[in-house]
């Protein structure tokens, strides 16, 4: 099951930063997205589905749930994940744009196999990567200036190879929609940043 973001991480690596954050240099925070792009996540995930084909381009269809490892999901309502402290919500995306790249990666591999024609999908899931990478880039200075411990290394990739096409499909839809989804999360949480650290 997903983790929940209610909950305090379990990893022992997170530890509430002892010292007053706002008695640090305050960083600069660019409200910018580097996932507001052409490679939008609604675009990648809607091109994922397209090339599935059934069930998963059905609108009816009800996927079976599936853990991707080392991605919580931000399942949490809205007024609850605005609730959080910025730590808190820092630290959940750090932990979970420093995993994405290498899911996204995952599935471009997967992808390749299963849609070998589908050259834009391939390139969406190229950028969404690269772009994963740059945001956490940006998670951990603004953490770094702010006194909070980074999350535990991520899990690399999906693991193992699927046991079938069924499963590698799910699997990729799973991560496409969580990247949709923490995308959405980090526009927020950047949003409220920027109002207290503007450049």
């Amino acid at each position: 099951m997903y983790k929940e973001l209610g909950r305090e991480p379990r990893s022992p690596g997170f530890q509430p930063p002892c010292s007053n954050p706002l008695d640090r240099t305050p960083p600069k925070v660019d409200r910018a997205n580097p996932l507001s792009s052409a490679s939008s996540p609604s675009s990648l995930s809607q091109q994922e589905v397209r090339h599935q084909g059934e069930p998963f381009s059905s609108p009816d269809f009800q996927p079976p749930a599936m853990a991707v490892p080392g991605l919580p999901s931000p399942s949490v309502p809205p007024e609850a994940w605005l609730a959080l402290s910025d730590e808190k919500r820092l630290w959940h995306l750090a932990m979970a744009y420093a995993t994405l790249p290498g899911l996204l990666g995952s599935v471009r591999r997967q992808q390749a196999d299963l849609n070998p024609l589908a050259l834009e999908l391939h390139r969406q899931l190229e950028a969404a990567a690269r772009q994963c990478r740059g945001l956490a880039g940006n998670l951990e200075g603004i953490m770094g200036a702010l006194g909070v411990p980074g999350p535990p290394p991520p899990s690399p990739s999906l693991g193992g190879p699927a046991t079938s096409a069924f499963l590698a499909k799910l699997s990729g839809y799973h991560v496409c929609r969580l990247h949709r989804d923490w995308a959405r999360r980090s526009h927020e949480a950047l949003g409220l940043l920027h109002t207290k650290y503007p450049l």
